[in-house]
């Protein structure tokens, strides 16, 4: 399993978000006192290339200065925003081999919608949907057609109480040479399918609350060939649940503590990689306000992780979280996300029955963007990955440095250049190591 960070974010597409609107990895930052029902079950790296909806709203404002302002067409009571991003990026390591490297430039369009609701009595709701074609010059295998479409929204039934809810789905593909799979010899990039539902009640007593969740992911990927055969994952098909509780505590304006315990399911085609387990975490939880400068939350904590198969070792460790947004100056944005969990894998990415292990994977990243001028941007950041295989005497470690740039020409249009890094390497007998490089430009068009 090959979990590097992946060489090309949504963001690197769409441009860099305020660091008030997003976490690093695109995930939506809690916006209410509860728990987050905008993150995923099923976790990408920060820095993929798989394309998902990084905000409810397309074309909220992106320049840390507040320069840039959405462009939307009012439609009853809801407002839309029609947004096409295109451009061109350069690989110098499609395959992300260790030797015979192979670049080639690729292009891509992504017209996109959103929606948001306008003025709605005691509710509000948002969403996007997508379409991505990429198409490489030379190496057309990897040529790709992703789509997406995201919904969520709070309703607010009496003063004290607020429902939260989020569907989501997506069809994209997987990086060569990451994630639980040996793809970088597949035929093909790795399809998959992934459907998200979340919810959960939120209730305020005075300075306390309390929170009470329920999320679900369906995930099912294509069988990849091999050599002309097919490569079976019911090993990565399945279902994964989650029940989380909160009760916490407002001890300043727009700050709580809280406790949470969560429990959680997951249920695979292939019974070996089942398991349940639980956390048990305290943090601190920032909401947005006027004179809010953090936003997001940190936990840190206790997690346990119990499989079905023999070849797996029962996890019982720390585990920490943080998607936090920090609005450091009027034009210096920063974000930093962590987290610690306790995954599955297959050694031979399904090639071999029984060879299973239990991973704990561990992530830290972080960006700052700053606004050098009222309609120009550049930043910069940086992310470090490590999946332990236990009982597997195997660490896979990656790094990825990035460098951005955006320059806002107008209300309408984003012009964007971006730089990544990806180096990979591995303590796995016979895991070979890897790194590339990849240029993108881009423009951003709100119609």
């Amino acid at each position: 399993m090959r979990r590097g960070v992946l060489v090309l974010s949504v963001a690197l597409l769409l441009g860099p978000a305020s660091a008030l609107a997003q976490t690093v990895a695109g995930q939506q930052a809690p916006v209410t006192l509860g728990v987050d029902v905008f993150s995923t079950l099923n976790p990408r790296p920060p820095s993929s290339m798989i394309t998902q909806p990084q905000r409810l709203v397309p074309g909220e404002p992106v320049a840390p200065a507040g320069g840039e302002r959405p462009i939307g067409y009012q439609a009853g009571n809801i407002i839309i925003y029609p947004v096409v991003t295109g451009g061109a990026f350069y690989d110098d390591n499609v395959f992300a081999r260790n030797t015979n490297r192979e670049g080639d430039w690729a292009g891509f369009v992504r017209p996109e919608i959103g929606w948001r609701s306008n003025n709605w009595t005691n509710a509000q709701m948002a969403g996007a949907a997508f379409v991505e074609k990429r198409w490489y010059q030379k190496f057309t295998s990897e040529d790709q057609l992703n789509a997406g479409a995201i919904v969520g929204g709070t309703v607010q039934p009496d003063a004290n109480t607020q429902l939260v809810g989020r569907l989501q789905y997506l069809h994209a593909h997987e990086d060569r040479g990451t994630s639980d799979s040996i793809n970088t010899a597949f035929t093909r990039p790795l399809q998959y399918d992934q459907f998200e539902a979340a919810g959960a009640i939120n209730k305020r007593y005075d300075r306390f609350w309390t929170s009470l969740g329920a999320a679900a992911a369906w995930i099912n990927f294509q069988d990849p060939t091999l050599a002309g055969v097919s490569i079976n994952q019911d090993y990565r098909n399945g279902v994964i649940g989650r029940v989380p509780f909160r009760f916490g505590y407002v001890v300043a304006p727009n700050t709580s503590v809280f406790m949470e315990v969560s429990g959680n399911r997951r249920d695979f085609k292939a019974d070996p990689f089942d398991s349940y387990g639980y956390r048990v975490v305290g943090g601190a939880l920032f909401e947005p306000g006027p004179g809010s400068r953090i936003r997001g939350e940190v936990f840190g904590g206790y997690m346990f992780q119990d499989y079905s198969g023999t070849g797996f070792q029962t996890v019982s460790t720390w585990t920490i979280g943080s998607a936090l947004a920090f609005l450091l100056m009027p034009n210096l944005t920063a974000v930093l996300e962590s987290r610690r969990d306790a995954k599955e894998a297959s050694l031979s990415g399904g090639v071999v029955a029984g060879d299973g292990v239990s991973v704990v994977e561990t992530l830290v990243a972080g960006r700052i963007d700053y606004a050098v001028a009222p309609n120009v941007v550049i930043g910069g950041g940086v992310a470090y990955l490590v999946d332990e295989y236990k009982g597997a005497n195997r660490t896979d470690r990656s790094w990825s440095p990035l460098a951005a740039a955006r320059w806002f020409v107008n209300p309408r249009l984003t012009l964007g250049f971006d730089y990544r890094y990806l180096g990979f390497d591995s303590s796995g007998l016979g895991v070979v190591g890897y790194y590339r490089n990849v240029y993108l430009f881009s423009a951003n068009v709100k119609l």
